[in-house]
């Protein structure tokens, strides 16, 4: 058995409980003393309240895995012991993304090793699924899509693979050493649905042709886009950065507005861009946006076009920002709630932007003031809250008014550790 998995066949990783359990007492470290002496410029949170939110949210998503047991036989694998602790899903990938950026940052092994792990069961977990399908047919085909890994073996949208994606190529150039030859028929499973079979539009804009008669989805930068930037850096093919560039242009001409900021979407027949300004598709735009940059070649003919279109949605955010640092649900309708996952989508956008020189340093502390904001809705044991659930387009305001906001709800804990990392890694500029 591959060593790296044996290591956590049946014993969970320790968590650090002081950090969940007492973050104040960070506040006496001297790290974060210099912030609250400027608290103007801190945005009002020191580093190492930052540092005690990212390590406790990052803590939050460990728990124990094991390996499954694999047998040759499909009467043997329906009633085979199955991997346990493993997940496979949009939200989750962003999790995993953002335990392994703030890993490197702040040294946590925990989340690094849990990652690495967790990813690894994952693959070998498909591998044998996808090597009974070949062996039985519709029969394996009809099993697998009962397990975890549903969404990998059917596919059939960019919420199956991409995000999980992203975060599998980020650990397997994290640890180059280590990959596998399952991680790599992953990886090219995943690659050839985003590149090659994932339904595009005429100009090549990644849509949803059977949703809602046709749709094109903010949704989608990440799911499709994200992935192309992280396995263009992968393979040393730029196309597929500039393939994730195009997405992003091609989506702004369609669904952002003069104020900057983007419609919830655009309906494809009736040419026409969705009513209302949702904070997380917003939130998606971002990301994918500072992530395409941060990859594209400095003398790149598209470059420019995502800087202005990133800059304008900054400039736009920071004019419905909330006085507590948070955004809402709709971004431009004040009377709505706000929310964390579109909060820390922003924080995160604008100190990577920052921390680039995209943008002029000032605006860090729009980062780290939505921070503060969003640290008051992370619970001490590391879950977060005021997230809303998974939502489709919405052709009212009521619609998105009522969205359930469940605790803890998985959308909003890889955006909370992707945030407070991109923040604290100004300290190492």
């Amino acid at each position: 058995m591959n060593s790296r998995i044996s290591l956590m066949r049946s014993t969970p990783i320790n968590i650090a409980s002081l950090l969940r359990t007492a973050p104040l007492l960070f506040l006496l470290a001297d790290g974060g003393c210099s912030a609250l002496r400027h608290p103007a410029a801190s945005g009002g949170i020191s580093n190492q309240q930052i540092r005690s939110v990212v390590m406790r949210v990052a803590d939050h998503q460990i728990h124990p895995l094991s390996d499954g047991d694999y047998p040759a036989t499909l009467d043997e694998a329906k009633t085979a012991k199955p991997p346990e602790g493993i997940a496979w899903s949009y939200p989750w990938g962003v999790a995993l993304l953002g335990m392994e950026r703030s890993a490197k940052l702040l040294d946590n092994t925990g989340a690094d090793e849990f990652v690495v792990q967790h990813n690894l069961i994952c693959v070998r977990y498909y591998h044998w699924l996808d090597g009974l399908e070949n062996k039985y047919g519709e029969d394996a085909t009809n099993f697998a899509q009962t397990t975890e890994l549903k969404g990998l073996i059917t596919l059939g949208k960019l919420d199956n693979c991409g995000a999980m994606g992203s975060e599998l190529i980020e650990s397997m150039m994290d640890h180059p050493d280590q990959v596998s030859p399952d991680e790599r028929e992953t990886l090219a499973r995943i690659a050839d649905w985003v590149v090659h079979q994932q339904a595009r539009m005429p100009d090549g804009t990644l849509w949803r042709p059977e949703r809602m008669g046709g749709t094109v989805w903010p949704d989608d930068l990440y799911m499709g886009g994200v992935f192309l930037v992280q396995d263009g850096i992968y393979s040393h093919d730029e196309k597929l950065i500039d393939d994730a560039a195009e997405q992003i242009i091609h989506q702004a001409a369609l669904e952002q507005d003069r104020d900057g900021l983007w419609f919830h979407g655009y309906f494809v027949a009736e040419k026409k861009h969705a009513p209302f300004k949702w904070g997380r598709g917003n939130g998606w735009v971002m990301v994918t946006l500072v992530e395409t940059l941060s990859a594209m070649p400095a003398d790149d003919p598209l470059r420019p076009k995502l800087l202005k279109i990133l800059r304008r949605q900054i400039a736009g955010l920071e004019k419905v920002q909330a006085p507590d640092g948070m955004w809402r649900q709709v971004l431009d309708k004040p009377e709505l709630w706000e929310e964390t996952s579109c909060t820390a989508m922003f924080a995160y956008g604008i100190a990577r932007a920052v921390n680039r020189g995209w943008i002029a340093p000032g605006h860090m502390v729009t980062a780290r003031k939505a921070f503060a904001g969003i640290a008051k809705n992370v619970g001490p044991d590391g879950s977060v809250h005021g997230t809303c659930q998974g939502t489709n387009i919405g052709l009212t305001l009521s619609f998105y008014a009522q969205r359930e906001r469940p605790e803890d709800d998985p959308h909003g804990r890889g955006p909370v550790i992707l945030a407070g990392a991109e923040i604290l890694s100004a300290e190492r500029k």
